[in-house]
């Protein structure tokens, strides 16, 4: 399983990653050939991932689900008229996994719009392709996260909550 590593039903950020939002009230389904997870829970959105974290880990069978960015491929944003707005895509197996097969996945916004999620995610996505096709040219993750929730337009029908980035200590001079 792809199951990212959870504090205070919060995922633990990786190195040289910034959690930038937070969205509840979603579904998530996953299929990977036999292989099938449904859960509700909220969705975080970093830097380098997005982490699906279960309300209830005892009934869904597990407590989250990791998707890289960098390996995300066949998004779709689907407004179906009969259902909830939801996201699409397809992941390959993270090494070590149980998953035999791509992952195919589904989110779905069940609680509100997401005028301030789909900007975020996309911005992000977009960062990180262009990372992985310049890797010597990349800003840090830091000045990412801290552009986009600068610059961020919120949506009040969205119940996405954004992180905003702590500012980096100064050095104070020492008294002479």
């Amino acid at each position: 399983m792809q199951d990212p590593e959870l504090s205070n039903s919060q995922p633990i950020p990786m190195e040289g990653e910034f959690f930038v939002l937070a969205r509840s009230g979603i579904s998530f389904s996953a299929k990977s050939g036999s292989t099938k997870l449904e859960a509700s829970g909220t969705l975080y959105l970093s830097t380098l991932r997005m982490v699906v974290v279960c309300d209830d880990a005892r009934r869904a069978g597990f407590h989250g689900f990791d998707m890289p960015l960098a390996t995300l491929y066949d998004e779709s944003f689907n407004q179906p008229i009969f259902w909830a707005n939801n996201l699409t895509g397809a992941s390959p197996p993270l090494e070590g996994s149980s998953f035999s097969a791509d992952i195919k996945w589904t989110i779905y916004f069940n609680n509100g719009g997401v005028g301030t999620f789909l900007p975020f995610f996309f911005r992000l996505l977009q960062e990180m392709r262009q990372r992985l096709a310049q890797p010597a040219h990349a800003p840090s993750a830091l000045n990412i996260a801290t552009m986009l929730v600068q610059a961020a337009y919120v949506d009040p029908s969205d119940p996405t909550r954004l992180f905003v980035p702590a500012p980096a200590p100064t050095q104070q001079a020492a008294p002479a």
